[in-house]
């Protein structure tokens, strides 16, 4: 890359980084509120907290990716042209390509940032996060429940213990399960303690007696026996140590093309493998469609800075316009099977468009009266942005006592 290609890169990409971080920063944030509550009724350490909120940030990265490109890409090709850096560039004899070369290198490196993240970083943590949830859950057992009460683990299962020995022996212990509609289970036994291995958690219980009753025909049904475990894993909100029960978005992409033969997920939901599929591959286009169609828009130099802000908004609204479709096309993927050609399409499209425009050296443009109604809230939202700004100026001059 010449000099002034790598210095619009050097641009673009520490905006990108810088945007990518905070948004980063914002979701983790969000899930950390969402599990705050997991050290002040779970009883977990510090690390269990962070580890859990963490795990969950992959899954949302490649969303965030793309809009991070998006809105570094505008910021810098605005300052840019505010800086009347676009003006020079042309002026010089640059063609759209000095421009147009480092931020499709960015888009690259993005798509292949998304494409890792999403085929492979993002299944595996949300493995992960499904093992460390039924391992926090299974601790409830031997860290939460209170003796000589009834504690309700999860909907329909209680459990009660009459008392905590030491080395973590349980005695005493009843469990109630009526999680299945038609049927009850009453587990009873002397004495229990918590193990775990690499397929989960569970509780060996020794000397005790099932009872399964039958609500079709009100039978019971006595079983005594000297050891029995029970799976702890069994209510972790989601069955997550049943290799059929995990989901398509818990595979990597090497598992959605060779499914297993015994995978019940895939034989009884074919299409979500499908659908998840195409969305990952087609996420590592929309970066691309989202630099062409930004260049395409505003990547030439205005004199007119209201002009200039018109075909920003403009590029804006077609974008989110392109991609609401694409969520809508991977959506239609598991009803439609033809969907999968709108989902490749869509950013295929925006990426000829945008390629157009920047080979014809002419910039893109909607219709004048769209335009003239973009130029019109524009100004009218600078407007009102222009008087909270100055209501804070005199806040804080009254603050420092200046006299106004």
């Amino acid at each position: 890359m010449s000099l002034i290609e790598r210095y619009i890169f050097q641009k673009a990409a520490s905006a990108t980084l810088i945007i990518l971080g905070s948004l980063a920063g914002v979701v983790w944030i969000i899930q950390a509120l969402k599990g705050i509550d997991i050290i002040n009724t779970n009883g977990q350490t510090i690390f269990a907290y962070l580890s859990l909120t963490t795990l969950a940030v992959p899954n949302l990265l490649v969303a965030i990716i793309p809009i991070a490109l998006l809105l570094s890409t505008i910021s810098t090709i605005n300052a840019m042209n505010t800086n009347t850096e676009l003006v020079v560039l042309t002026a010089s004899g640059c063609s759209n390509w000095t421009i147009a070369k480092p931020l499709i290198i960015l888009a690259f490196l993005c798509s292949l940032f998304t494409g890792i993240v999403g085929h492979v970083v993002s299944p595996l943590s949300l493995i992960k996060l499904r093992s460390f949830v039924t391992e926090m859950r299974a601790d409830l057992v031997s860290v939460l429940i209170q003796e000589g009460s009834f504690n309700k683990i999860d909907k329909g299962l209680t459990f009660h213990i009459s008392e905590r020995n030491a080395g973590g022996i349980l005695t005493g212990i009843l469990i109630s399960d009526e999680r299945e509609e038609d049927t009850g289970l009453i587990y009873t036994a002397k004495e229990g303690f918590l193990t775990r291995s690499t397929q989960g958690s569970y509780l060996k219980l020794k000397d005790g007696e099932i009872q399964q009753i039958n609500r079709k025909d009100d039978s019971i049904t006595l079983i005594n026996y000297q050891s029995y475990i029970f799976d702890l894993s069994s209510f972790s909100g989601s069955n997550s140590k049943k290799e059929g029960d995990i989901k398509a978005k818990e595979r990597t992409t090497f598992e959605l093309f060779n499914p297993a033969q015994n995978d019940n997920y895939y034989k009884k939901y074919p299409t979500r493998y499908t659908s998840e599929i195409h969305e990952r591959f087609s996420e590592m286009l929309w970066p691309f469609a989202y630099i062409f169609m930004i260049l395409a828009f505003a990547g030439q130099a205005r004199s007119n800075r209201q002009s200039f802000s018109a075909s920003i908004s403009a590029a804006a609204i077609s974008v989110i316009i392109a991609r609401g479709m694409g969520f809508s096309a991977i959506s239609s993927i598991r009803t439609d099977p033809n969907a999968v050609y709108l989902v490749y399409f869509l950013p295929i499209a925006c990426i000829i468009f945008g390629a157009y425009f920047i080979v014809s050296n002419r910039p893109a443009s909607l219709p004048k009266p769209v335009i003239d109604i973009i130029d019109k809230y524009n100004a009218t939202l600078l407007g009102k942005f222009e008087q909270i700004y100055s209501r804070y100026k005199m806040f804080r001059r009254r603050l420092a006592g200046v006299k106004t």
